[in-house]
């Protein structure tokens, strides 16, 4: 097999971590399952960077990120050094079946671009849906995107294909919420798998996970920016419709009230039906009151 459809045939497995992390190896050893052609990248956040690139370890290539990195930013520098024509990123707190994880790649194959975590009703101890979740969702609303419901690339497994990365951009994927905004605006086909994680295994993920968790405050702020990136690429309507309204009319004054804006009028019908609407005001009041004098006598 020459080097290019090596490529094309490689799937590039990208698994965050920190130095204290548990279950890497046996991720690395399923991870390695996915496809004939596979090849593990681990980033540690916190390791020395004189550790890059020549460092293996469990037939994975190990590659450095700053100790305060998040599970995102870490996914960005994997994605920066895959050479597969398909990634999948995973997370090294929960560890699914070979089966689930092989869901991502064969979506992808059938002509998807980006496939997403199917998002489930996240509650808290309250019983109230997870204000994160409510942000993913929000986003996905404003992008015409509701059938993703709360799915997001804040959240692994995923997978994308090269075509994919290139639209977004490798270095815009450790801000999750931009990304899939500008996954949307580049029109790639995007659609969920169902990881198949139960509760308590989602549960498992969050608490292993707090090394690269990212704070709340920060998941908020990214996604206002997403969603004024949004706006800036449509307008301040969102690119929804105007209803027809002449809102020219509004900026001369003097001339219609306020009103004549939601009855859709223009100048031309200033004389005839708005001004004949004024007129008949007058005359219904003469006719009410020239009833009451009726009754009266």
């Amino acid at each position: 097999m020459d080097s290019q459809n090596y490529a094309q045939s490689l799937v590039s497995v990208i698994i965050p971590t920190h130095g204290g992390a548990r279950n890497v190896e046996r991720l690395v050893h399923i991870a390695k399952q996915v496809a004939l052609a596979t090849e593990v990248i681990i980033v540690c956040a916190g390791l020395p960077p004189h550790a890059a690139d020549s460092e293996y370890v469990w037939g994975a290539k190990v590659v450095p990120a700053s100790e305060q990195a998040t599970a995102s930013e870490c996914r960005a520098i994997g994605a920066q050094h895959a050479q597969g024509n398909v990634l999948l990123f995973l997370e090294e707190g929960i560890t699914l079946p070979l089966g689930s994880l092989k869901k991502y790649t064969a979506a992808l194959l059938k002509g998807y671009d980006l496939v997403l975590s199917a998002g489930g009703r996240v509650l808290t101890t309250k019983g109230k849906l997870s204000s994160e979740r409510c942000a993913y969702a929000l986003l996905n609303h404003l992008l015409g995107q509701k059938q993703l419901g709360s799915a997001s690339l804040e959240k692994a497994p995923f997978a994308l294909n090269r075509k994919a990365l290139e639209a977004i951009g490798q270095h815009h994927l450790h801000v999750p919420a931009a990304a899939l905004v500008r996954a949307v605006q580049k029109a790639l086909a995007i659609t969920l798998v169902t990881s198949g994680s139960t509760g308590q295994a989602a549960r498992k993920r969050s608490a292993a996970n707090q090394p690269l968790a990212k704070k709340k405050a920060l998941i908020f702020q990214e996604h206002g920016e997403a969603i004024q990136l949004l706006l800036q690429d449509k307008d301040v309507r969102g690119a929804l419709p105007d209803g027809e309204r002449h809102r020219i009319l509004v900026q001369a004054p003097g001339l219609l009230h306020l009103r004549s804006v939601f009855y859709q009028e223009s100048r031309k019908k200033e004389g005839d039906e708005w001004g004949a609407k004024r007129k008949e005001r007058p005359k219904r009041t003469r006719k009410r009151a020239q009833s009451r004098k009726k009754r009266s006598h």
